[in-house]
Formats: C-alpha cells, structure tokens, sequence
C-alpha cells in the first residue's frame, strides 16, 4: 500500500473521495502486513470508506461484506473507529472537534503508534 494517497471511484453511480495515509505498518504472520491507515473522507457515501480500501486491494480487517474470506476474524469485528470527527455546529456554528482513543485491540497490533 502506498504511503499515502486519493481514492477517488464512484459509489453508487455518484462521485466519491478519500484521502488516506499510513500511519504504521506491522509484521504479521497471518497476513504478512497490516496497515494502520489514516482515512479522511471528503464525500459521505454509504460504505464509502470500505468500499474504497477495497477498491485498491485493501480492504479493512475484518470487513466480511468488502473484505477478503482470509481477513475475517472470529469475533474480533471490523478494524475501524472513527479517531476523530471535525465538524461546525449548526446552531452556534462553532467549530468542534471530537477524538477518541485507539480501541485496545488496535493498541495491541500497533502498540508503538502516538497520535
């Protein structure tokens, strides 16, 4: 996967766009790499994200609709969370931003990553 880039397919016969940055890459045995990715979705489309890393050959961990058979775990879920939300107040206009902390299960597969 690259270090960064735009995605740019189409969903749903409309335009999509997303950027995205690597942020760490591990080792692993099962799946020979595993890519903790910065998204930052310029379109809101169903699905958008997904279906864009999927789109590259990328697809989330975890993602049994646009994954790979091979990349579901049991149990474990999707890999993805949403870091942080950035948006402007509808009513009081105010420019809020919004983070949350990496889930442990992801800590546990990129324990040397710092936001």
């Amino acid at each position: 996967m690259s270090n960064n880039g735009s995605i740019t397919t189409n969903i749903d016969d409309k335009t999509s766009h997303s950027d995205y940055q690597v942020c760490q890459t591990v080792i692993s045995k099962r799946f020979e790499t595993l890519n903790l990715v910065k998204l930052n979705p310029k379109t809101g489309r169903r699905h958008q994200l997904r279906k864009h890393l999927f789109s590259i050959g990328h697809p989330i961990l975890g993602d049994q609709t646009y994954g790979f058979e091979s990349l579901i775990l049991k149990g474990k879920g999707l890999y993805l969370h949403a870091y942080s939300l950035a948006f402007t107040h509808p009513f009081t206009n105010t420019h809020l931003v919004l983070t949350s902390q990496l889930p442990k299960r992801f800590t546990k597969i990129f324990p040397d990553f710092k936001a």
